[in-house]
C-alpha cells in the first residue's frame, strides 16, 4: 500500500512539472536525481571495498546530462573530461597519502561507471524534452508513463501469479509471469498513450515502442539489483517509502530513455 501512495503522489507532481513548467526545472530535478543516485552507487561499491570519488563523481554526472540541455556542450567533450579528471583525483589522492594503489582501479571504474551509466543515461529524458516544446513534453510524459506502468504490472502479476523464477541469482522476487506482464501493459501502455495524449503515434510504433520499452525497463532493473546484490542489499536506499531509494525508482528509466530517444530520432522525427 505505501508503495501504491507514493506513486499516487509522486507521479502527478512529476507530470505536472513535465508539462507546465520551464525545462530549467525538469533538468533541477534530474540533478538532484542524479547527484543522489550517483552516491547511492558509490555506497555499494563501498560495502565492496571501493572508494569512489564522491564529488568529483556527483559533479561530472551532472554536467553529463547537462551536456543534453546545453547543446554549446558535447556529451563527448564531458566524457573526455571525466576520463582524465578521475584518473588525476586518484593520482592525487596516493600523493597525498590518502589512498591505496592496489585500490585506485577500481576507484576510477566505479567514478567512470556512476558519469556513464547514471549521469550520461539520465541525459536522456533531457534530451526527450528538447525535441520540441509540446513534442517533447509528450515524449517525455509517454516515457516515464509507460515504463512505469510497465514496471508495476511486472510487481503485481509476479506478486500474484509468478511461479517461475526469471533470475534467481540477481533477483529472488522476479518471474516469468511479471515480465510477460510487464510487456503486456507496456504495449497496453503506449496504446493508452496513443489515444489519450500522444494521437501522433501509430498503431506499428505503439506496439513496437510498448515491447522496446518494457524490455529495457527490465533490463535496467535487473542491471540495477545485480549491483546491489553484490554489495549485499536489497535496496539502495529509503528515499521514497515502499520504492527504496533513487535508483530503485529509475534503474527502468536509464536504460528505456535512451531507446526512446534513438526510436524518436529515426523512427518517428
Amino acid at each position: 500500500m505505501t508503495r501504491i501512495l507514493t506513486a499516487l503522489v509522486g507521479l502527478p507532481l512529476l507530470f505536472a512539472v513535465i508539462k507546465y513548467l520551464p525545462p530549467v526545472i525538469f533538468l533541477g530535478v534530474v540533478s538532484v536525481a542524479i547527484v543522489v543516485g550517483v552516491l547511492e552507487l558509490f555506497a555499494i561499491a563501498e560495502r565492496n571495498g571501493v572508494r569512489p570519488h564522491r564529488f568529483l563523481g556527483a559533479a561530472l554526472s551532472v554536467a553529463a546530462a547537462y551536456a543534453f540541455y546545453d547543446r554549446r556542450i558535447s556529451e563527448g567533450a564531458v566524457l573526455a573530461a571525466a576520463a582524465i579528471l578521475v584518473p588525476i583525483g586518484s593520482l592525487l589522492r596516493l600523493r597525498g597519502g590518502k589512498g591505496r594503489l592496489d585500490q585506485e582501479f577500481g576507484a576510477v571504474a566505479v567514478t567512470l561507471m556512476g558519469v556513464v551509466s547514471i549521469g550520461l543515461l539520465m541525459g536522456y529524458p533531457v534530451a526527450l524534452l528538447g525535441e520540441g516544446d509540446e513534442r517533447g513534453r509528450t515524449l517525455l510524459i509517454f516515457l516515464f508513463w509507460t515504463v512505469w506502468l510497465s514496471d508495476s504490472a511486472a510487481w503485481l502479476v509476479g506478486g500474484f501469479a509468478g511461479r517461475h523464477k526469471l533470475f534467481l541469482q540477481v533477483s529472488p522476487g522476479k518471474t516469468v509471469e511479471g515480465a510477460i506482464g510487464a510487456l503486456v501493459a507496456g504495449v497496453a501502455a503506449a496504446f493508452t498513450a496513443r489515444a489519450w495524449f500522444f494521437r501522433s503515434l501509430g498503431p506499428g510504433d505503439a506496439a513496437a515502442l510498448g515491447l522496446l520499452l518494457g524490455t529495457a525497463g527490465m533490463l535496467g532493473d535487473l542491471g540495477e539489483s545485480m549491483l546491489k546484490r553484490s554489495g549485499s542489499i536489497k535496496d539502495s536506499g529509503r528515499l521514497f517509502p515502499g520504492h527504496g531509494g533513487m535508483l530503485d525508482r529509475t534503474d527502468s528509466l536509464l536504460f528505456a530513455a535512451p531507446v526512446l530517444f534513438y526510436y524518436h530520432v529515426y523512427f518517428l522525427a
